[in-house]
């Protein structure tokens, strides 16, 4: 474990913040100061049953199908402002405090129709228009943005948004159509710089709800009130709080401190801030710690990866997140905060068992630091689920061996999700069995056959526990083959429909 020393500042030093008690918000351009409704209250039924904006549509409530998609002006992304499309049945109102948000009421202008109104007319890609609201605000972000130069990326866009009529073919059409085109007024305001805003403290029917502004603020709040349940990108305590009615007193969101949100490159790795966007996360590591870019194709929907972050997805723990398995094959270390100073844990020291980890009541993640991969390094992730799109998987895998000029194994982690209760479980055995041999096929499927000692997983709705033992075998063997020419491939990529549209 390493000690790291707190750079805190003293109150005196940091001068006086201001703090709200009021949600400032816009909607549609409309400024909103947002009071006596509860903090748990998601965005999606404040826009439906306060402001009776009742084109964002509520669908399966947990972020799933994309009907209450919205869109958030994001004035601070990196390296330009840009529009989030986002599932307003996740976000927590307190979350949109000191933001802008557009709904399907906000598109037309003057009686004029947006162009993404038009391009859905023109390619008849409406059908019973239950979905559209949300398809149409997912096409307006493609509109504004100009980094849509791969196949996947057009695909990926529309991920989160489920057609009923299965109207694909003519939304396709118009992803193509738009993605890029915006030169207008939503142009223009985008690249208005960012508004200050104050931390919030909001209480509402004995429930607090604290957004603090700089990291000191957070970790004063965590110390004094250690029971707080800390917010992320809120994609599961909102699924939590939706569907099984779990909250509790006190919740934190660190979801507007900047010091936590960056992911950032240099000679000793890759350095990810625990409130980085998986989003952000997905577009800096395509070339680079492929790994990444690679299993964060098929995390989620479109809109979950622009507000779910890194921290988030591994605070849980869960044995069947994808994440952790391709952070402890990278020897990453995790780093956690509190009022008394910093550490860093590595993976292994990090996860403790079933949704347990080494995080104190006071401490939150503050960040990963992942070494760089050597030249001698094979490493890939993969998730296998039952469908491409959107899905929680059966067994996730990533695979890392170094090799040396005589071909042996000098270091092998193999580790996988939804095999053990641990999230990002070793193949101990299977490890051995490489580390020392050469890397050949015989002693790959000697390794493998290992694996199945490894782990002995369950059964479930998902997966046999036979199914997800023989994947976690194949996923080794796959490894193998895929990186006998390329030592750290980029995920192929595989269409979705067997006709595919021309661009």
């Amino acid at each position: 474990m390493l000690l790291i020393q707190s750079s805190k500042q003293s109150a005196k030093e940091r001068g006086n913040r201001g703090t709200m008690n009021k949600i400032l918000c816009t909607i549609n351009d409309k400024p909103y100061e947002i009071e006596g409704v509860p903090p748990t209250m998601s965005l999606l039924h404040y826009l439906r049953d306060v402001l009776h904006l009742t084109g964002t549509k509520e669908g399966c409530n947990e972020g799933d199908c994309g009907a209450c998609t919205v869109v958030l002006r994001d004035a601070s992304a990196k390296p330009e402002p840009r529009y989030r499309a986002i599932n307003a049945c996740l976000m927590l109102l307190p979350m949109i405090h000191g933001q802008e948000i557009y709904t399907i009421e906000g598109l037309a202008k003057d009686e004029k129709r947006h162009a993404v109104q038009e391009s859905i007319m023109t390619h008849y890609a409406s059908q019973c228009g239950y979905c559209t609201p949300g398809v149409a605000m997912s096409l307006f972000e493609a509109t504004y943005r100009h980094d849509m130069t791969q196949p996947w990326q057009f695909t990926e866009q529309m991920a989160g948004n489920l057609c009923r009529c299965t109207g694909y073919r003519p939304i396709m059409a118009c992803v193509h159509e738009l993605a890029g085109t915006g030169d207008d007024d939503f142009a223009v305001k985008l690249r208005e710089p960012a508004h200050p805003v104050e931390t919030l403290d909001y209480t509402y029917d004995g429930i607090r709800f604290y957004v603090p502004m700089t990291l000191d603020e957070a970790t004063d709040f965590k110390s004094s009130h250690p029971d707080a349940v800390v917010v992320s990108g809120s994609s599961d305590v909102s699924v939590l709080i939706n569907k099984h009615a779990r909250k509790t007193d006190t919740y934190m969101c660190l979801s507007h401190i900047a010091e936590l949100s960056g992911v950032t490159k240099d000679a000793d790795g890759l350095h990810i801030g625990s409130m980085c966007r998986l989003a952000n996360l997905e577009a800096a590591c395509q070339e680079e710690y492929v790994p990444f870019g690679r299993i964060l194709r098929f995390f989620a929907s479109h809109q979950i990866k622009q507000v779910a972050t890194v921290g988030g997805s591994v605070g849980g723990a869960s044995p069947v997140g994808d994440f952790a398995p391709v952070l402890t094959a990278l020897n990453a270390r995790v780093r956690l905060i509190s009022s008394r100073g910093e550490r860093s844990l590595s993976m292994g020291e990090f996860i403790l068992g079933y949704r347990k980890t080494a995080l104190e009541k006071d401490e939150f993640i503050s960040g990963f630091d992942v070494p760089p991969i050597p030249s001698n390094a094979r490493c890939a992730s993969y998730k296998v689920s039952k469908r491409l799109e959107l899905d929680i998987s059966s067994v996730s895998g990533t695979c890392y061996v170094e090799t040396d000029d005589n071909n042996i194994v000098t270091v092998a982690r193999l580790s996988f999700g939804g095999v053990a209760a641990v999230a990002g479980a070793r193949a101990k055995l299977a490890e051995s069995a490489l580390i020392g041999k050469a890397w050949t096929e015989e002693n790959v499927e000697i390794a493998a056959q290992k694996i199945a000692e490894d782990f002995t997983p369950i059964s479930d709705f998902r997966a046999s526990a036979w199914y997800r033992q023989t994947v976690a075998c194949n996923i080794l063997r796959g490894f193998y083959q895929e990186t006998l020419t390329d030592h750290v491939p980029a995920r192929m990529y595989r269409p979705t429909a067997t006709i595919q549209l021309e661009q």
